[in-house]
């Protein structure tokens, strides 16, 4: 059984938990890495609760999926830190947890960035109605991983 929420600050070890198991799973499909986040504090998991929306998707009680929005300017977010463990993958619990995301972000417009040589993922946004803005460049932290931007409009 699946079952979404959103996040607080007391939630800090689950986040880091899924979060960290994101980072070694996917490294190349995140601005920031492993080594950046293993070492942070209570306090710091804590912070990043209060910055961003973060909702965590459950499945049969063990958190299996993240998925996150950055406020940006104006009318628009970022979806953000999106990841599911691969044994939750196709149980639909991906598209519940970034639909948590969508519906809190409902009329505003949401965009992302994903990895040129990741189709899935640009699939599974795609799916959810995500189309490519034409916009293009490389992962701050490693210039040679390519990413396009993907935009939801606000209706």
């Amino acid at each position: 059984m699946n079952e979404v929420r959103q996040a607080s600050p007391d939630d800090w070890a689950a986040f880091r938990d899924i979060r960290l198991a994101a980072l070694a799973d996917a490294p190349d499909a995140f601005g920031s890495t492993l080594r950046d986040e293993v070492d942070s504090t209570e306090a710091d998991w804590r912070r990043r609760l209060t910055t961003s929306v973060v909702f965590l998707g459950s499945r049969n009680g063990e958190v299996q999926a993240i998925a996150s929005a950055f406020p940006l300017e104006g009318d628009e977010v970022e979806l953000i830190r999106i990841w599911t463990d691969p044994r939750a993958r196709g149980t639909g619990l991906a598209a519940e947890t970034v639909g948590a995301v969508l519906e809190w972000a409902q009329g505003k417009t949401v965009t992302l960035w994903v990895g040129e040589k990741n189709p899935a993922a640009e699939r599974f946004y795609a799916k959810l109605g995500f189309v490519r803005t034409g916009r293009r460049g490389p992962l701050p932290r490693d210039e040679s991983i390519m990413e396009v931007e993907m935009v939801l409009r606000a209706d």
